[in-house]
């Protein structure tokens, strides 16, 4: 029974939060003319990266850089759901959110 409870708690869990994913398509061919990349140029800060490569993004996302694509996705969830009496802040340091009391900072939520 303990189990079951458990497994419904993380599936309750995973429907409360959910991750922001783009997806940028990249050539280096003449229009008309299709032509993979072999690398990966991130457009938010120019790095370079090579087919295969994975990059933690200066955007707080995390990068694969594909044959002629490269996705990026969030590294941390954003949770919807929080005590009414709390309040979700994005640290851009930490690259995650953190919840504390409303009107209080320094007292963090659970």
């Amino acid at each position: 029974m303990n189990l079951l409870l458990g497994i419904a708690l993380l599936l309750l869990a995973a429907q409360l939060s959910e991750s922001a994913c783009f997806f940028q398509l990249q050539s280096t061919s003449a229009p008309g003319k299709a032509q993979e990349s072999k690398i990966c140029i991130d457009t938010t800060d120019g790095s370079v990266h090579e087919v295969g490569e994975s990059w933690n993004a200066t955007n707080c996302m995390v990068c694969w850089c594909e044959n002629g694509s490269y996705r990026c996705c969030e590294r941390s969830p954003r949770t919807f759901v929080y005590p009414e009496d709390c309040v979700a802040v994005f640290d851009n340091e930490a690259c995650q959110y953190r919840s504390h009391a409303k009107g209080n900072p320094s007292l963090e939520c659970s």
